[in-house]
Formats: C-alpha cells, sequence, structure tokens
C-alpha cells in the first residue's frame, strides 16, 4: 500500500516532467509559462508550422494544426500528456494549408475560424489539393538532388525542410479530409478558462484576407499565426501589405513579453519592428523598380539585403519581388 501511494505521489509531482519527454519528429515543445506551450517546427518533420497548445484549467486548446495529419496526431497525444484535457477547441488562424490539414484529428472539438477563413478553406483547398498531386513528385525529386549536391551547411537545412513539406503533403493524400470550422467569429472570441483567460481576435486583412491571433493577456503570450515570421522570408503572395504593416502596429500595442510566430524561433515585440521593416523594404524596392522602369526579369535579379540574408525560406525573396511587381503594375 505504501508503495502505490509513493508510486502515486511521485507520479503526481513530476508528471510535468515525464510529459515533456515526449519526443516527435515533427516540432519540440518549449514550455512558456506553466499550462502554456509552443509546439515548434523540427526541421525535416511534417509539422512546418508552429502551434500553440493552452491549457485552460478544466479544458484546452490548440492555436492552428500543422500541415500533416500525421504531425497532428502527435499534437493531439502531447497536448493531453501536457494539460491533462482532451482538446476542447482548435483555431485555425488562417486558410494557408500548413495550419488547417490537422483539423481531422480533433474530432469532438470546435473549429474556430472567421467566416472569410472557412471560405477560402472551401475554395482553395480542393485546387491546392489537385495541383499538388501533379507536381509533388517531382518537387521531392528535385529537393533530393539539391540536397545531394549542396555543400552549404545552411541551405542543406532549408532544402530538408522542404522535402519534408513535400513529403508531408503527398504521405497526407489518402487519409487527408478537408474539415471546414464549425464555429465563426466575427471579430473576438472571450474563453474565460479556470486557471486563464483566452482572448482571439482579427482585424481581418494582412498576411491573408483574413487572420486571427490568440491573446493571453495575464500571462503576456501572444500567438500571432502568420502575420509574423521570425528570421523568415514571411510569403507575401496572399497578403495585403498597408493592412499587414498597420495590423502589426496594434499588435505592438499590446502588453506582451512572449510572441508565438507562424514560423521561426518564439520571439518578442521587436520581432514586430523587423517584419514591418522587412514587408516596407520589400515593397520599396519594388517601387523603385517600377519607377524607373526595370523589367520583372531584372527585377529577379535583386540580391537579399544583408539584414535578411541569414533568414529561411529565401526562395520566397525573389518570389515576393514578382508578385507584389505583378500587383502594383496592374
Amino acid at each position: 500500500m505504501k508503495i502505490v501511494t509513493i508510486l502515486l505521489m511521485l507520479i503526481t509531482f513530476f508528471g510535468n516532467s515525464f510529459s515533456q519527454s515526449f519526443e516527435s519528429e515533427h516540432f519540440t515543445i518549449e514550455k512558456l509559462t506553466n499550462g502554456v506551450y509552443g509546439a515548434i517546427h523540427k526541421n525535416g518533420g511534417y509539422a512546418i508550422s508552429n502551434v500553440g497548445i493552452i491549457n485552460l484549467g478544466n479544458e484546452s486548446l490548440v492555436f492552428d494544426c500543422f500541415i500533416s495529419p500525421k504531425a497532428a496526431r502527435d499534437l493531439k497525444k502531447v497536448a493531453k500528456e501536457l494539460t491533462g484535457n482532451d482538446i476542447k477547441y482548435v483555431f485555425n488562424s488562417h486558410f494557408h494549408n500548413d495550419h488547417i490539414r490537422g483539423n481531422q484529428v480533433f474530432s469532438g472539438a470546435e473549429i474556430i475560424a472567421t467566416q472569410k477563413t472557412k471560405e477560402l478553406i472551401k475554395e482553395t483547398e480542393p485546387e491546392e489539393l489537385e495541383y499538388e498531386k501533379k507536381v509533388v513528385d517531382d518537387r521531392i525529386e528535385s529537393t533530393q538532388k539539391e540536397i545531394d549536391g549542396e555543400t552549404d551547411p545552411r541551405k542543406l537545412e532549408e532544402h530538408k525542410m522542404w522535402l519534408g513539406y513535400y513529403r508531408a503533403i503527398k504521405e497526407s493524400f489518402d487519409e487527408y479530409k478537408t474539415i471546414l470550422p464549425d464555429k465563426i467569429i466575427k471579430d473576438t472570441l472571450v474563453i474565460q478558462g479556470k486557471d486563464r483567460k483566452v482572448i482571439l481576435f482579427s482585424r481581418g486583412k494582412g498576411h491573408t484576407e483574413s487572420d486571427m491571433v490568440l491573446l493571453l493577456p495575464e500571462d503576456k503570450i501572444l500567438f500571432t499565426g502568420d502575420l509574423l515570421f521570425i528570421e523568415s522570408h514571411p510569403w507575401l503572395g496572399d497578403g495585403f501589405m498597408e493592412e499587414w504593416i498597420e495590423y502589426l502596429e496594434e499588435l505592438k500595442k499590446l502588453n506582451v513579453e512572449q510572441i508565438v510566430p507562424g514560423h521561426g524561433p518564439i520571439g518578442n515585440k521587436r520581432s514586430l519592428d523587423e517584419m514591418i521593416s522587412y514587408i516596407q523594404t520589400v515593397s520599396d524596392i519594388v517601387d523603385d523598380a517600377i519607377v524607373n522602369n526595370i523589367s520583372k526579369e531584372d527585377l529577379k535579379l535583386t540580391s537579399v539585403p544583408d539584414e535578411y540574408n541569414d533568414w529561411w525560406l529565401s526562395r520566397f525573396f525573389t518570389l515576393n519581388l514578382v508578385v507584389l511587381y505583378n500587383k502594383k503594375s496592374n
């Protein structure tokens, strides 16, 4: 009897440590405070984006859910271990595939998004999947060749990230089902749990036509989705530059100390300024090209500015120039 009692006491005392020993090939867990965790993409894995895990006390939630059901199943398991609760809420910050394709794993949870995000998922996912099925084998083959011939360690790691992205997509084809959000918020949702309050809100356009963020006011923690990339080139192709910068300026007014981006390591308010600077820099380069009648082909030859030369997702820089050039010149 005494042995059982001691074992139960040890499990209770060390339970959090046992939970944090969880290992996934797709992401790592970073504890932000008691009951709040960031699930951060592991290079080569099938997460691709970052996710938040939040224990409200007697229920829990995740903010975004990865690109792959396989990675999402690991997420569901570790979330249960860390919080002791089943997941009641899943939030989709925006419509991009690396933030919504784990929805199907969380049966029984409320899937929450804005109306526009729901519409965009419904509209774009069939076309996206059809396109992916046509190109993914070639992308895997070409990326593997890049890996085999790469001598730059940093570029090698980035190639491995893209290989994980394409493999995650390919391996999901047989099981993936598009699950649409079933609860819609207009602009703000407040959930008061036993242990903490969550404020979910959207200002509308930014990285996409509709982006949500999640604020933990007492913990001073913010989850931004892809409104913020840290040490990584953001994808600007679906974005609205002026509104995006305004959105980030509003986020700077929040009383937060830790910020979990959609991609990259955990940051702080300085990270918001760096994101604003990047968007403005790319926009200015394109504006100068248009004013000086620089062709799109010549624009593609623009070198990455020194301050962003070590950022991940480097292929997005040239793509961003082309996308903005097309938008601004039409």
